[in-house]
C-alpha cells in the first residue's frame, strides 16, 4: 500500500513538472521557472486542423530534427490524452510537442 502510494505521488509529481516546465531550462519550483525560459511565442509552431497547438511540424524537416533532441516535447506528446489529435493524424497533420489548450 505505502509502495503504490509513493508511485502514485512520482506519477502525479511528473504530470506536474512535464507541464510547468515546457519551456524551462533549470529548476521549475511549484510551477515557477527558476532558470531561463525558452523565448518565443504562441503563434510559433504548428496548429492542426482541429485547432491544437504543436511546437513543432513533424512534415518539416528541421523541425523533425529539432523536435528527435526535444525531450520534453516527446514527454508531452506521450503523456497527453487529447483526442483531438486523432483527428489532425486522420488528415496527414502530424505535430509533435503539443501544448496544453
Amino acid at each position: 500500500m505505502k509502495k503504490s502510494i509513493i508511485v502514485c505521488g512520482a506519477i502525479l509529481a511528473t504530470l506536474h513538472i512535464s507541464n510547468a516546465s515546457a519551456r524551462c531550462i533549470g529548476s521549475v519550483i511549484n510551477g515557477k521557472c527558476y532558470g531561463s525560459e525558452v523565448s518565443g511565442s504562441d503563434d510559433s509552431g504548428y496548429t492542426g486542423s482541429s485547432g491544437l497547438k504543436y511546437q513543432y511540424d513533424l512534415s518539416n524537416p528541421a523541425d523533425r530534427n529539432r523536435y528527435s533532441t526535444d525531450l520534453n516535447a516527446q514527454m508531452r506528446d506521450q503523456m497527453s490524452i487529447e483526442p483531438s489529435r486523432t483527428m489532425d493524424r486522420g488528415l496527414g497533420q502530424y505535430g509533435g510537442g503539443i501544448y496544453d489548450k
